[in-house]
């Protein structure tokens, strides 16, 4: 079954701020999408004048997240637990999982509610609710992803999985093993676990400090770490080639090697 995931904008959750600039619909907006709010807008326009590349780095983590899903199925993975989800849009987790096959299926999770939310309607407009789902959670709290219904429904930890963790975990204060830590340790043997994170430099930059003061805005302020300290994070796994790079030059297609470095760094290893 093949199925385009696109659906109309939906009205905005009543829980959903409206007058405080959100990660999630940032991202949107930077990839040209239409979940997103006159905050958001602002926001991402105050960023973007003075990183102009940050909405290269989305679309580069997009294609990113591309190449990580066909990787997965094309090892014979076909489950996808998606956390820090974002919105639905062309080219996300649920569209490509959900073409490659009637055996795919994914878990979003996400802390804005107006993502799930919307997840959850167009999996349901589009006929794959049965393969999709979505919770509303923070990912640090993983038992409670882990243990959610939708989750027990959707997923089989006895069997591989794909663990999703694409531009968000830049969003998680203090050591990543609390998040980390029990989704290796509930994960079958043949699982995988992909990441993307903003990069930090060897001195903070003033792109960097621009950057934090602007999602420091948000509910989700932003924490840069070095390839070293992800390197850690994922100790005792066995990297796939070429380990972790910027998200352009894994497993690149096209035109994606000869551009600039991303200032994303992703990786995908082996549980």
């Amino acid at each position: 079954m093949t199925s385009t995931l696109h659906a109309p904008r939906s009205r905005t959750p009543v829980e959903v701020d409206s007058f405080r600039p959100s990660a999630a619909r940032m991202y949107d907006y930077y990839l040209g999408g239409r979940n997103h709010l006159a905050a958001d807008r602002e926001a991402a326009d105050a960023l973007l004048d003075a990183v102009p590349d940050i909405a290269v780095a989305a679309q580069q983590n997009r294609a990113f997240l591309r190449r990580v899903v066909e990787y997965a199925v094309g090892q014979g993975v076909t489950q996808f637990l998606d956390l820090g989800s974002g919105y639905t849009s062309p080219g996300g987790v649920p569209e490509v999982a959900c073409a490659s096959g009637a055996a795919s299926r994914v878990v979003a999770v996400d802390i804005d509610p107006g993502v799930t939310a919307q997840v959850g309607s167009t999996a349901r407009a589009t006929g794959v609710s049965g393969r999709v789902g979505a919770i509303h959670a923070d990912l640090c709290d993983a038992a409670g992803v882990l243990e959610h219904p939708v989750t027990r429904r959707l997923l089989d930890f006895d069997r591989p999985v794909a663990i999703l963790c694409l531009a968000v975990l830049h969003f998680v204060p203090g050591d990543l093993e609390r998040v980390l830590g029990p989704l290796r340790r509930a994960a079958a043997p043949g699982s995988l676990l992909a990441f993307s994170h903003a990069a930090a430099g060897e001195t903070p930059s003033t792109t960097e400090r621009i950057t934090r003061l602007v999602y420091d805005c948000t509910l989700t302020p932003l924490v840069l770490r070095s390839a070293e300290t992800l390197t850690d994070a994922v100790g005792g796994l066995d990297l796939v080639e070429p380990g972790i790079v910027p998200v352009n030059r894994w497993h690149p297609a096209g035109t994606d090697a000869a551009a600039p470095a991303s200032g994303l760094l992703g990786g995908v290893a082996r549980l």
